[in-house]
């Protein structure tokens, strides 16, 4: 069996986690059981993945323990786990016999280690894009070559009225006095063209980011699950004095307007927001996570939740016949689907945006669908194709090597400025969400419905026969 396989049918720190914090305290297996009410046997399958554990015995659990749910099994965990799992196949350790199977028992028992061990991964993704932009950049930026040109030409001069002054001693004073001027513009010049040369290489990020300005917003929505209460409460209040203001049926102007409110009127719980979290730790991501709540804030304006999640729901989640109902964009639908809480008997959505070079530029992450940080994700989804029908919405039914099944909605449309003789600039949305949800909604699939076989990623999908591959599997 493959490694993938391995960790997806252990698939939780729970276990591990809850065998750790017993032996921390102290705390005999026998005795816990009978605290929390179940047999010491039943409690040894739970510490060992054999049996799931959920609801108020997992409540029980975490209060004999002293933790929370968060705690015991947190969001920050889960995103962990998939990206221990795509560390323990990258090409460099192939060979060093990494243990793909027992992640979720490393979480559980050293988590500090666990997350050392993404910290130093991410450290070293960072460091080798930024030395694959600066080879390249060094290879094609003309200024740099230029740069490089003046500088050489500098020290060649330098060096050439150095080896005269030393080579002969019988020069002149004033041909003597002509050369050490010579020396002395030059090296200015060098100097200053040195400069210039690292004025222009300077960058202002942090040197010690470990995660990319991505990566800080998707861990600062993941920790909210999507959601976040304070904006709604902001987004309730000035929608209610302020919503004569949002009665023009055209969208973008709906939208430019909802955004004057959301400058003028919720900045303050937006900054707060960002500053609370513990995931944001650069500029950068400060100021791409100020963006997306800004975003999330005109979502509450225009897409009341009060208002949205029953229509929603009567609407079976159709993002275009929601569009249509409330006046915007699909992809703001696609926002505020993800904020839907599961335990109001919503489904669960994930979102991803992918530009045309098939960058991942946003997403709103969907538990047990990890995607890949360390390697492309397979081209088979719809999200990369959908372009190939702009405007459309197109279902995709998809089954991964696990087994996991989920639905994928995508559509592309127009970015930028439009006109004649303008080029076309397209970035697709995609909402997913597991099969079991999706038969809840418009987009749930018949039996005759087409499933495709996918992957996260080359690296990690063991279907050699795949006609797409691009890479070798490195799973056993």
């Amino acid at each position: 069996m493959s490694a993938q396989g391995k960790t997806g049918q252990s698939g939780s720190i729970l276990g591990p986690r809850i065998r750790q914090r017993r032996r921390e305290l102290g705390i005999r297996q026998s005795d816990l059981a009978e605290r929390i009410g179940i047999s010491a046997s039943y409690l040894n399958l739970i510490e060992w993945n054999k049996r799931k554990v959920a609801g108020a015995v997992l409540h029980r659990v975490a209060e004999a323990l002293g933790l929370t749910l968060e705690e015991l099994d947190g969001a920050t965990e889960r995103r962990l786990v998939g990206t221990l799992t795509e560390i323990a196949h990258l090409p460099t350790l192939s060979g060093a016999g990494v243990e793909a199977g027992r992640i979720d028992e490393l979480i559980g028992r050293f988590p500090g280690w666990a997350r050392g061990i993404g910290a130093l991964a991410r450290a070293e993704r960072e460091a080798t894009a930024r030395a694959a932009i600066l080879s390249d950049r060094l290879s094609n930026d003309p200024f740099l070559g230029e740069a490089i040109h003046r500088m050489l030409t500098r020290i060649a001069a330098v060096r050439s009225a150095a080896e005269i002054l030393t080579d002969y001693s019988d020069i002149p004073p004033d041909r003597r006095d002509r050369f050490m001027v010579i020396i002395n513009e030059e090296s200015r010049a060098l100097s200053d063209a040195g400069e210039a040369l690292a004025t222009y290489l300077d960058k202002a990020e942090d040197p010690d980011r470990v995660m990319t300005p991505l990566d800080e917003v998707e861990s600062l929505f993941e920790t909210h699950g999507n959601r976040f209460e304070e904006i709604e409460e902001a987004g309730r209040e000035v929608g209610g004095r302020l919503t004569a203001s949002l009665t023009d049926p055209l969208p973008l102007s709906r939208i430019e307007r909802a955004r004057t409110l959301v400058d003028r009127h919720m900045i303050p719980v937006i900054d707060r927001t960002t500053e609370a979290s513990a995931a944001i730790r650069t500029a950068p991501g400060r100021q791409r996570a100020r963006r997306a709540l800004s975003d999330y804030a005109v979502g509450t304006l225009l897409l009341p939740m009060d208002l949205f999640a029953p229509r929603a729901r009567d609407l079976k989640y159709d993002v275009e016949a929601l569009a249509d109902l409330f006046s915007v964009e699909v992809e703001t639908v696609c926002h505020r689907l993800t904020a839907l809480l599961p335990g109001e008997g919503h489904p669960r959505f994930g979102y991803y945006r992918a530009n045309a070079a098939g960058t991942i530029i946003e997403m709103r992450g969907l538990p047990g669908l990890a995607l890949p940080r360390y390697a492309a994700a397979c081209p088979l989804w719809v999200l990369y194709r959908a372009q190939q029908s702009p405007e459309a919405v197109i279902r995709q039914c998809v089954v991964f090597p696990s087994g996991a099944r989920h639905v994928f909605i995508a559509r592309a449309r127009s970015a930028g400025p439009t006109g004649f003789g303008r080029p076309r600039h397209y970035l697709t949305d995609m909402v997913a969400m597991s099969e079991a949800d999706a038969r809840r909604t418009v987009y749930a699939p018949d039996p005759s419905a087409r499933v495709d076989e996918v992957g996260p990623s080359c690296r990690l999908c063991p279907r050699a026969s795949c006609a797409h591959r691009v890479e070798d599997p490195l799973l056993d």
